[in-house]
């Protein structure tokens, strides 16, 4: 809903909130229903929904795999995929039968959920990693507890855990109503300053805008100078090694191995002509020396940082990136006003503003309302049902929860391509 809601834009939503606010009041009225009322028969259709939204979410993961630049996470999620969606259609058809099993389902669920969530938080420390790590803890400790009353848990796991999602949702829609009322309304619909307030407001999480991004900018730059098309180059970690063989999970989307054995994690940079170049760096941005210097570097800290100044300078020193992805469908304006506001801080930190964080952010504020339409509503229901836009989310969700790569930057590039320019 988040990415939608980016790329329809503030002027449709500061219009329609209180269409936001309708749909907000529904989820949380519905989930409140299905956690009160858990009878059989609600158990049932909370069942049969159940799983037929495990088929939804199957076949968006399998949509990733198909549609992603290969490497090792898209057959991960193509094989999550296949098997979300046999058990969804398994628990649909026969709810009854399968509600012995769905406790079991849920403790899986939770137990790897909360190993990945202890570990990457132990492992990389971004912000707020004691939450992260304490989270995960928990879901570690729920799983187990419905390992262990499992026969008990048949009759309020699936309406708690089903109503808990819609009243989150809506809480969540409503507070996103809200706050709608606070932009635009001094303000045209293309007020390039407003419209980027809103998109740090909305759209970039706290660990991504805090200490790095100012609310306005000390001088506001030219938003109506001529430009070209938008530009994102992206080296991936075995690019930038010269590694020929196919990549893995880890070479894909982590770190790359070079002939010299040194370590290479790739790069992003985005270019719009004439004056705006987008990259990054730290003081060495290509190599590591081993694999302790990596997961070192993976450790949330700033270190100074510098922005390459054009393309050309960039691959005087550097290799041909792997990907070019042009876009013509954006604002310059808000590109260049976003642009004004990140390069007023220099800092440079591994996992909340590296390179492709740093390109991420620049190409959603561009996209920012690229999809504005008369035909609001339907524009919206578009948007949820196109898969391409769910693969996006997929990656952007997994990228802010951890941290951007230029791996799995170019999956979201092309996926939002599709979806604004195609």
């Amino acid at each position: 809903m988040n990415l939608a809601m980016l790329l329809i834009g503030p002027g449709n939503l500061h219009h329609n909130r209180w269409y936001v606010t309708a749909l907000g009041a529904a989820l949380f009225v519905t989930g409140l229903f299905i956690i009160i009322d858990a009878s059989d028969t609600v158990t049932l259709i909370a069942l049969e929904a159940f799983g037929w939204v495990m088929v939804v979410m199957g076949l968006a993961k399998m949509a990733f795999s198909i549609l992603a630049c290969g490497g090792g996470m898209p057959s991960f999620f193509g094989f999550q995929g296949l098997v979300l969606v046999v058990l969804g259609i398994a628990v649909a058809d026969f709810p009854q039968q399968s509600e012995n099993a769905v406790p079991w389902l849920f403790g899986v669920a939770l137990l790897v959920n909360g190993l990945y969530q202890t570990l990457s938080s132990l492992v990389i420390r971004y912000p707020n990693w004691g939450w992260f790590l304490a989270s995960g803890l928990g879901h570690f400790l729920l799983g187990g507890l419905l390992f262990l009353e499992w026969k008990k848990a048949v009759v309020w796991v699936v309406p708690m855990f089903l109503g808990a999602g819609f009243l989150l949702m809506g809480l969540t829609t409503l507070r996103t109503a809200l706050r709608l009322g606070r932009y635009l309304l001094r303000a045209e619909s293309d007020d390039t300053r407003m419209a980027v307030r809103y998109f740090l407001d909305f759209h970039v999480p706290g660990r991504f805008r805090k200490r790095y991004l100012p609310e306005e900018p000390a001088t506001l730059p030219d938003c109506n100078g001529d430009h070209g098309d938008l530009l994102v180059h992206i080296w991936t970690p075995t690019t930038v090694a010269k590694v020929d063989a196919a990549p893995n999970l880890i070479s894909r989307y982590v770190a790359a191995r070079d002939a010299e054995g040194k370590f290479t994690v790739g790069h992003t940079a985005l270019e719009m002509n004439p004056e705006l170049y987008i990259s990054h760096c730290d003081g060495d941005p290509t190599a590591f020396e081993n694999s302790d210097e990596v997961w070192e570097t993976l450790r949330s800290k700033d270190v100074p940082g510098v922005f390459l100044p054009s393309f050309e300078e960039e691959i005087k020193t550097y290799v041909q990136p792997s990907a070019t992805i042009r876009f013509r469908n954006f604002s310059a304006g808000q590109l260049r006003t976003f642009w004004t506001l990140y390069r007023s801080v220099t800092a440079y930190n591994f996992t909340n503003r590296n390179c492709s964080v740093a390109v991420a952010l620049a190409l959603e504020a561009a996209l920012m309302g690229s999809l504005t339409t008369r035909h609001r509503i339907r524009t919206l229901f578009w948007l949820l049902t196109n898969k391409d836009l769910w693969v996006a989310h997929f990656i952007r969700w997994k990228a802010r929860e951890m941290v951007w790569t230029p791996g799995m930057m170019l999956d979201y590039v092309v996926a939002l391509h599709r979806v604004v320019e195609e």
